[in-house]
């Protein structure tokens, strides 16, 4: 039975690959039910006797078909299990990764074009390998030359095609390509630097909205004063339609009374001359008696 070291956390398993010439390989513990040939590890007990302990680990032998999810290891047989039978609810699954330990540092098995320099391992159509890792010193249109080994059968090597190796990839620097977490805070940080500059385009937006509403009141009171002027104009032309008809009027009445609508403005014509400085005037009109006419003048000219 193969030693594991577990990382109680991310439940990773670090086994010998005998698939790889017994380099170890990195299995994260999967709750499901196994096939032949997986690896699974025992995370519950159903008698203490049978000869295995939870963390034991074991290669799938047989499946039990009319059981859903036992299994069979010969490993695990005993005098109280002769068979081996596993049941579901005692193992979980151990699926590998492409995560290896050579040398004591962690490599992630990678399926590309190698580079010059890059540490790579042969495999063949079955991705299984005797574990040999060499280095690439050259790279062709479809082969890779790297320093000369000599497998297990006593061949020499001396390059593979591209399709008959993977390139040994350090996971730390796998790692640092991709984003790491963000500190919480530096978080708290940014976010209290984006709240004020909300805040402050947020002022600003209500200072342009006071801004443009006084300029609307502006243009509203402007508005209203033409208009006004507008209807004062009106008057003044309808007043001015027939001259000649109101300067005969004015000319051959003995006082003439001329009232500007809307504005509480007036003129007095006597005998065609316009009377100045008037303040005040009073009409008293009987048809008995006749009528009479009191001016009042601010402290300027003459009483006509």
């Amino acid at each position: 039975m193969a030693k594991d070291i577990v990382n109680a956390n991310a439940k990773i398993h670090v086994l010998a690959d005998e698939t790889l010439g017994g380099i170890k390989r990195e299995y994260v513990e999967v709750d499901r039910k196994a096939g032949v040939d997986e690896k699974i590890v025992i995370v519950d007990k159903e008698d203490d006797d049978e000869g295995y302990k939870i963390g034991a680990v074991f290669t799938v032998d047989r499946s039990h078909h009319t059981l859903d999810g036992d299994v069979y290891s010969d490993a695990a047989s005993s005098d109280t299990n002769y068979n081996g039978l596993i049941y579901r609810e005692e193992y979980h699954v151990l699926e590998p990764t492409d995560i290896v330990h050579i040398d004591g540092e962690r490599y992630a098995l990678t399926d590309r074009k190698a580079e010059v320099g890059e540490k790579v391992m042969y495999v063949n159509e079955s991705g299984e390998s005797y574990g040999i890792v060499t280095e690439v010193i050259a790279v062709g249109a479809g082969v890779v030359d790297v320093a000369e080994y000599e497998e297990p059968s006593g061949a020499v090597v001396v390059g593979f095609s591209h399709d008959r190796y993977r390139v040994l990839v350090p996971v730390e620097t796998a790692e640092s390509d991709e984003p790491k977490p963000a500190d919480p805070i530096d978080v708290i940080a940014n976010l209290a630097q984006e709240v004020a500059e909300l805040k402050r385009k947020v002022s600003a937006l209500e200072t342009t909205v006071e801004r443009h509403e006084r300029v609307n009141d502006r243009h509203r009171d402007e508005i209203d004063t033409l208009y006004k002027d507008k209807r004062t104009l009106g008057e003044e032309l309808a007043r001015l339609k027939y001259p000649a008809k109101n300067e005969s009027i004015i000319e051959s009445a003995p006082f003439v009374l001329v009232i500007h609508g809307g504005r509480g403005e007036f003129d007095v014509y006597q005998r065609g001359k316009k009377i100045e400085n008037i303040s005040r005037l009073e009409i008293e009109a009987d048809s008995r008696i006749g009528s009479s006419i009191d001016l009042e003048f601010n402290n300027v000219g003459e009483r006509p």
